[in-house]
């Protein structure tokens, strides 16, 4: 299994945004610095605010490609055992909705179709736990190396979910403290137009 799967997602160590080429939100935007958001130049805000867009836009392409692994191995999960899967299979939906399903409409997300940028660090943080080989051929995994899978796949994407609840918290605060510059006059919204 993963050595990093069951880590914390942020401030060093072995955490999913400890991995390289996975940003870390405590260093796109330090916890302390939310705080003093009014402090820092409008010009910052913007790049902090598109450096954690970026970033966020990679986590929710690393936990769509996550959920297909997921389903291929749920399957065969089922088809092999249906009393030992039941448990588990009944648990993972709220278990990858987290607390997501209970967001507050006002904040909703468009979902982007792009590859981003840090697609590739995501894909072998994900290939660490179920490569492409261990998907195409599930039949060679006992019942109890299977279901480990699948509980590290469900414990690597609530590090995502983590992770991007993290940044999305960063991303509203930013776009706040953007919004209320542009309307108290700060800073210049025909600067945006440029």
């Amino acid at each position: 299994m993963d050595e990093h799967v069951g880590t914390e997602v942020s401030g060093g160590g072995d955490g999913l945004a400890a991995r390289p080429g996975i940003p870390d939100p405590q260093q796109l935007l330090p916890e302390a610095l939310l705080g003093e958001l009014a402090t820092l130049p409008t010009a910052e805000l913007r790049t902090r605010r598109v450096a954690c867009e970026e970033a966020e836009e990679g986590v929710s392409y690393a936990r769509r490609l996550l959920q297909g692994r997921l389903d291929l191995l749920r399957a065969e999960l089922v088809g092999r055992d249906e009393h030992g899967a039941v448990h588990l299979l009944g648990a993972l939906p709220s278990i990858l909705a987290g607390d997501e399903s209970h967001g507050d409409p006002m904040r909703a997300r468009a979902t982007r179709l792009r590859v981003p940028p840090s697609a590739d660090a995501h894909a072998e943080a994900l290939d660490a736990i179920a490569d492409e080989h261990t998907l195409l051929n599930p039949g060679e995994l006992d019942l109890e190396a299977l279901g480990e899978l699948v509980e590290a796949l469900t414990e690597h994407e609530r590090q995502l979910s983590a992770l991007r609840h993290a940044l999305f918290d960063r991303i509203d605060a930013l776009r706040d403290e953007l919004a209320a510059r542009y309307k108290d006059g700060r800073a210049d919204v025909g600067e945006l137009l440029r």
